[in-house]
């Protein structure tokens, strides 16, 4: 009996973890959206990036801080000519000490070079919240792609037991000398072209779950179920034209980078023109200095000295001027093309706002078609099985309500996948496209 039981206890440790995964590998849009902003390489990269800017600002902090060195040298002079003074005498020199040094001034590069790369992190955070944009973005259109190849499924399968329902009538018929067998054929052929179409909507539904499963983290054909339909995203787009593109504008992270692009090229061009003034250092030595003569006393001595260093290049054969000038072209066109990014954001803006709105007339006018065309295939289905209709009038009804069934999915597809632009387009981060 103690045996069972230990069994039943192994049995349940190992199916319970089975279990815990089988649940973490089910997914809704958001949930799909938030883990792979955890665990997306793409993400990671700029968050590391950032921590990388954040050193580069505490490295160029250290140009403030004085600077130690420890000094030692251990040399020997081998006197071979004539011996004129005390110093000249062959011998083995040692010396040894510390040396301090602090740059008072240096052009204003080392306040420059701070302020550059501090404009930096705020680069590399625009670029962390651009990835997670762009992630989302791609997330949400390949979830929207997925739950309408989903929808299209459906239809097709729906669209496949009426032809076979129409299918085994037509046989009836044709049984009872009521129909031709041409009836018979013209129903085979829907039902191969229905045949084809489930083979290229499932494939669309696994391309689309691994390149899911890729954003994710997981392998391609890893089974994870994304759960949701097209029919539950109820969200709205509430902006005008005008708070649109002013968000846009304040939010958008491509936009603060060519901004900050302009900022830290400048600050380069202060950099370079620092060239330009005088660098002054202070330093302090504290030292002890020996040597060593074969036929002599040896002599050694501890000393300390202090001052204040003072270098201008007055000329460097223009590398400095033009180096300086070269940095405010690379300004001026990256001004340039922050205005351009403004204008076509601006215009991006305006578009999505037009694809949700056409995308939300499409709904109403699908779901009117839908409507119709199912009342017309019942009326053409009830006039086939009282032999008072064709085949083609119910085929064509069949062919009709097909139709309408997808472009009422794909015109529910386009409006979330326009309110998902929409949202990319003004720097806003909804993640479950609510």
């Amino acid at each position: 009996m103690a045996i069972l039981r230990a069994l039943f206890v192994f049995l349940f440790l190992l199916i319970l973890p089975l279990s815990a995964q089988s649940k973490a590998l089910t997914f809704t849009l958001k949930q799909a959206v938030e883990h792979a902003l955890d665990a997306n390489p793409s993400v990671e990269a700029k968050l590391l990036a950032i921590e990388k800017a954040e050193m580069d600002v505490l490295a160029t902090g250290g140009y403030f801080l004085p600077r130690v060195t420890l000094l030692w040298n251990r040399g020997k002079l081998e006197n071979t000519g004539a011996v004129g003074t005390e110093e000249d005498y062959s011998n083995w020199s040692l010396s040894k000490g510390i040396r301090v040094q602090l740059s008072l001034f240096a052009g204003f590069m080392h306040l420059n070079s701070v302020g550059k790369a501090l404009l930096q992190v705020s680069v590399e955070e625009a670029r962390h919240d651009l990835a997670k944009l762009e992630l989302i973005g791609n997330i949400q259109l390949h979830f929207l792609e997925l739950l309408k190849a989903r929808e299209d499924m459906k239809t097709v399968r729906d669209s496949k037991k009426r032809i076979d329902t129409q299918l085994k009538a037509a046989k009836a018929f044709v049984d009872e000398g009521m129909a031709p067998q041409l009836n018979v054929l013209q129903n085979e052929v829907e039902l191969s072209k229905v045949q084809q179409q489930e083979i290229r909507v499932t494939n669309t539904i696994r391309s689309s779950e691994a390149m899911l499963n890729r954003f994710l983290g997981y392998d391609p054909k890893m089974q994870v179920h994304y759960k949701g339909s097209l029919q539950e995203f109820n969200g709205a787009i509430n902006y005008t034209e005008e708070e649109a593109i002013d968000m846009a504008m304040r939010n958008r992270p491509d936009l603060i980078i060519a901004h900050k692009s302009v900022a830290l090229a400048l600050k380069q061009s202060h950099i370079t023109a620092g060239r330009y003034l005088p660098n002054v250092n202070a330093y302090y030595d504290n030292m002890r200095a020996s040597k060593v003569y074969s036929d002599r006393k040896d002599y050694a001595r501890s000393y300390w000295g202090a001052g204040v260093n003072v270098s201008w290049d007055v000329f460097d054969g223009g590398q400095t001027t033009f180096t300086y000038i070269s940095d405010r072209k690379a300004a001026a066109s990256l001004r340039k093309d922050y205005e351009d990014a403004m204008a076509a954001a601006r215009v991006s803006v305006i578009r999505a706002l037009l694809d949700v709105k056409a995308a939300k007339e499409l709904i109403t006018t699908s779901r009117k078609g839908m409507a119709a065309a199912k009342e017309g295939y019942d009326m053409a289905n009830g006039r086939y099985q009282m032999s008072v209709g064709t085949i083609t009038e119910l085929l064509d009804a069949q062919v009709n309500l097909t139709q309408a069934e997808e472009d009422y999915s794909r015109a529910l597809s386009e409006y979330h996948a326009a309110r998902s632009r929409f949202f990319y387009n003004i720097g806003v981060e909804n993640i479950g496209l609510q």
